[in-house]
């Protein structure tokens, strides 16, 4: 049985995950989580994560584990020489596929979504930041893209692709959580199958 503590990080990490997720990573304090929480003591979140960077890696270790499941389902399945195609799938299908699981995923994919929106994060950063197999499937994919592209064309377009990926899916996220939504999202498989065909197809446009 979880101690109290226990519950309380987790029921923290929640209401952040939420809040994170609906209104913006630049947008939320430690004092709003603990306000949104119910939790009276002034140093609860600071005490369990330290600050908001401490939050999303909370939610990293939350979530990444998960997203990796999928891939490595993908990539076991591919066998031991994938196509192109096969390795696309294993590169943008996991995030994807895991947007449509739930509410907290959905969350975490427009918090995700807000986090590589910033400028400063180089392609380099995201691949330090994600596991190991993400890091190794997404060098396969530019690496047989440079067969036919200049070096630098394939990383803007895996870079691209990556990016796009992710902000269509914390669209649908968006759009599934809106009570107002003017319009129906596609069913799940539909549009994660279509996703992952619109970034092949991005990925292997013949150059200009």
């Amino acid at each position: 049985m979880a101690s109290r503590g226990d519950r309380t990080r987790e029921h923290l990490l929640d209401v952040a995950e939420q809040l994170l997720g609906s209104e913006g990573v630049g947008k939320v304090s430690m004092r709003q989580i603990r306000i949104a929480a119910g939790q009276r003591n002034e140093s609860a979140v600071q005490y369990h994560f330290g600050d908001i960077g401490g939050v999303i890696r909370a939610l990293v270790e939350r979530h990444m584990p998960e997203v990796q499941a999928i891939q490595e389902r993908i990539v076991a399945a591919n066998g031991t020489r994938p196509s192109l195609r096969r390795q696309v799938d294993a590169m943008a299908r996991p995030l994807v596929e895991y947007s449509t699981r739930g509410a907290s995923e959905r969350a975490w994919t427009r918090i995700l979504a807000d986090l590589i929106s910033d400028p400063t994060l180089a392609f380099t950063t995201l691949q330090e930041g994600s596991p190991p197999l993400a890091a190794r499937t997404g060098m396969a994919v530019y690496e047989r893209l440079c067969e036919k592209l200049p070096p630098a064309v394939a990383g803007e377009r895996v870079w691209a692709v990556t990016q796009f990926s992710i902000h269509v899916a914390a669209d649908r996220a968006r759009l599934i959580d809106d009570p107002n939504a003017r319009r129906p999202p596609s069913p799940d498989d539909q549009f994660v199958d279509n996703v992952v065909a619109m970034v092949y197809g991005a990925l292997t446009a013949p150059p200009s």
